[in-house]
């Protein structure tokens, strides 16, 4: 019974210190630089979901990155 117990307490403090959101690091890139790192959250509660859906946004708000000229914001 306390090995279960045992058991019992540790996954709960494992459910307690995990987290629902999640950080993505979006790069600024300008003329093939890096201009700037930054961290957001996404997930639970936040305005988006995951990072793809924060670079769906940036890529919507004409931020995105372009591959060809390596300018404007990467989330990863």
């Amino acid at each position: 019974m306390k090995k279960l117990l045992v058991v019992l307490a540790a996954a709960g403090l494992l459910f307690a210190m995990s987290s629902c959101a999640k950080k993505c690091t979006c790069t600024t890139y300008m003329l093939g630089e890096v201009d700037s790192v930054e961290e957001f959250e996404v997930g639970m509660g936040k305005d988006h979901k995951n990072c793809a859906d924060l670079q769906k946004y940036f890529d919507e708000s004409h931020a995105g990155y372009d591959e060809s000229i390596k300018s404007g914001i990467k989330c990863e």
